[in-house]
């Protein structure tokens, strides 16, 4: 047991440094009357002394509790948190804290699923201490932190010094791979100052053709078209002293088999180092996941998503990256060529999210 003394010109003044010091269940041993100063015991100042003290082991009972409360509370979080996986999480989540519920609102709006709202709301009770569960801040802190991580597997082309780098973008119709390619071929030309090869084999669409052709006269890269498969892999033999070799397909129906046939014999054929699927961020996540099992037959070795510019769709970057185990690479918002296309920073997306949704 600590005693401590505490003096004030009234007794008023002395019990509120006793309460401010060691709270409201203070102990008062004794309380005493002087005179401080004067002459002879005469004019003293008039000073009021309390001797107090505090139970301990009462004070850390009552610590316990309080941390035991808590502790209930996050595991009644946890609890329903593994009810949820079993149920709707929009039937569900309007009994979680209203941080918690602002957090998983604007996740399900921007489309991430709900199976994957719900671990991540997980992930942030496990990093939250139960007395922070009604904190936004430290909520959106976590959560910032959360999804940075989810979004971390992000792999640009990465060009070798002694030998061309071949990447073919394919994809279904209308996500913008020509303007991609375009954009992806200024920037290493322009940009990066290496030299780089065009190849063209989306001689369906006569428009693609004649884009490319007005691209490549621009950055100065040479440009070939092809039709067959022999023709594409004499095209890539013939830049074997360039930088790096983008090559452009027409887009394809994932619903068509012969279309996709066709693709297959094309790429599967030819010395090419990685292969991209262009998809549009704007499709449905259920389109999206056809696609994708689809283009799979094909092969694809990393994502590029384009249209970022015309939707706050988070989720499918989400989705598509909790779904497939393959890397993100670069994303696209905006027509320009070439300054509308990035390597997608997983940092800037969730500010832009957090900014705009929270």
């Amino acid at each position: 047991m600590e005693v401590k003394r505490y003096r004030g010109e009234n007794m008023q003044e002395a019990m509120f440094k006793v309460k401010a010091d060691l709270g409201a269940d203070a102990i008062i041993l004794h309380t005493r009357k002087f005179k401080k100063g004067g002459f002879l015991g005469f004019f003293g100042k008039k000073i009021v002394e309390v001797i107090a003290t505090i139970d301990k082991q009462e004070e850390n009972q009552k610590y316990e509790k309080l941390q035991q409360e808590l502790n209930q509370m996050k595991q009644m979080m946890n609890n329903f948190l593994n009810e949820l996986e079993s149920k709707q999480l929009t039937a569900s989540y309007n009994h979680l804290p209203e941080s918690l519920q602002q957090i998983t609102d604007k996740l399900l709006t921007c489309g991430v699923k709900e199976e994957l709202a719900t671990e991540i709301l997980r992930s942030i009770t496990d990093e939250l201490e139960p007395q922070d569960f009604g904190d936004h801040s430290k909520t959106k802190e976590i959560l910032a932190t959360e999804l940075e991580k989810r979004l971390a597997k992000v792999s640009p082309v990465e060009l070798d010094s002694k030998t061309p780098k071949v990447v073919a973008l394919i994809g279904p119709t209308g996500v913008g791979k020509t303007t991609t390619i375009a954009k992806l071929a200024a920037n290493f030309n322009l940009i990066k100052n290496k030299n780089v090869a065009l190849i063209t084999a989306d001689t369906y669409r006569v428009a693609a053709v004649e884009q490319l052709k007005t691209y490549s006269e621009i950055i100065g890269s040479s440009l070939e078209v092809v039709f067959t498969p022999s023709e594409l892999n004499r095209s890539i033999d013939k830049f074997m002293d360039k930088d790096i070799v983008l090559i452009d397909t027409a887009g394809r129906s994932q619903k068509n088999q012969m279309q996709m046939s066709e693709l297959n014999a094309l790429i599967d054929s030819a010395k090419i180092d990685e292969k991209y699927l262009v998809l549009s961020a704007t499709t449905k996540f259920n389109d999206i996941i056809d696609i994708i099992l689809n283009f799979e037959s094909i092969g694809i070795d990393k994502f590029i998503f384009t249209k970022l510019d015309e939707t706050n769709n988070l989720g499918i970057l989400l989705n598509v990256v909790e779904e497939f185990d393959k890397p993100l690479s670069y994303i696209t918002n905006g027509q320009n060529v070439p300054e509308d296309i990035e390597v997608l920073d997983p940092k800037k997306i969730v500010d832009n999210f957090l900014k705009e949704q929270l």
